[in-house]
């Protein structure tokens, strides 16, 4: 490589004695352009609403470094990530706060929230929704995928410099894609920071598979798990059934209770029993009192001023 490096350049000094190089002015303008991005009011907003008061740096600008590179990934549209930041801090990390205190989402957020536009399809071709790393770190995907469960109502009726407000169309889907996830995956930081009883996993231990994708979401709730995917492992069935139970209504959750027959029934509220005791012993947390405060706040999704980004 030396060698190289050395030919090259006796090759240029020969080349420019050979043509005479003159000397020309350089332009001041350079060719290289800074990648820091200009600070939006977006930006702090969330300084003063995640960062802040509960250390949580919350990435919706697409960052390679902190993404998974075996998927072919889209970053999120600001627009979808600015209500996705007011959802996710009314409908997560304020109920948290709310019935135990600031100190409680500041020591047991994730330091890093990112939001991805896309899915993550994985080559069984079931899609991942959300990650959650070292108790550090939780990734939301399908950010971009709003767009089809909810109205931007632009006061001018073509941008957002004006303002806007947002019209909910789907909120089930919202309520799966986005707000399940989300305590699904902090649920697996709270048990990574403390493990839930052993108890738990010996009420299906002979039922978890591999393939859950394979199964149905009744056939699931026979063998007792809320979802197939909790079928897949203890640790994904205990924050299925911590985050099903919070995001369902009581008429939902009755329903799947309903749906898996006496058997399994029976299994999913053993579950839940244990899930509340974890919950309460370790944390404090009453679930039903946070059910209660999530399920006030679901009603009350629509006075958010969606668009209004000033210092709160």
């Amino acid at each position: 490589m030396k060698k190289i490096v050395l030919y090259s350049a006796a090759l240029a000094f020969g080349m420019c004695a050979a043509t005479s190089c003159s000397e020309e002015s350089l332009n001041p303008t350079s060719v290289i352009t800074s990648s820091v991005n200009v600070e939006t009011e977006f930006d702090t907003w969330l300084e003063d609403n995640y960062r802040a008061p509960y250390n949580i740096n919350f990435l919706y600008r697409y960052e390679d470094i902190e993404s998974d590179m075996t998927y072919d990934l889209v970053p999120a549209k600001e627009i979808y990530s600015r209500i996705l930041a007011k959802m996710i801090r009314f409908l997560w990390i304020d109920p948290y706060t709310e019935v135990t205190d600031i100190h409680f989402m500041r020591e047991n957020s994730p330091r890093i929230m990112q939001i991805i536009g896309s899915g993550a399809y994985n080559s069984n071709h079931t899609l991942q929704l959300g990650t959650a790393e070292g108790g550090q770190k939780i990734t939301l995907y399908v950010g971009n995928w709003l767009e089809d469960y909810l109205r931007i109502n632009y006061v001018n009726g073509t941008d957002d410099s004006e303002g806007y407000t947002v019209t909910i169309t789907d909120v089930d889907k919202i309520n799966y894609y986005y707000l399940h996830t989300i305590h699904h995956e902090f649920a697996h930081i709270l048990n990574q920071k403390i493990e839930f009883s052993t108890d738990f996993n010996t009420i299906s231990q002979n039922d978890y598979v591999a393939q859950w994708n394979t199964l149905s979401d009744r056939e699931a709730a026979v063998l007792g798990f809320v979802s197939n995917y909790a079928s897949s492992a203890s640790g994904e069935d205990f924050v299925e059934v911590f985050a099903y139970y919070l995001t369902w209504s009581e008429q939902e959750w009755q329903a799947k209770l309903n749906q898996a027959g006496t058997s399994g029934a029976d299994k999913i509220a053993r579950k839940l029993a244990i899930v509340k005791s974890y919950m309460a012993d370790n944390w404090g947390i009453d679930m039903d009192e946070l059910r209660e405060v999530l399920a006030r706040r679901y009603e009350e999704i629509d006075l958010l001023d969606w668009s209004n980004f000033n210092a709160e």
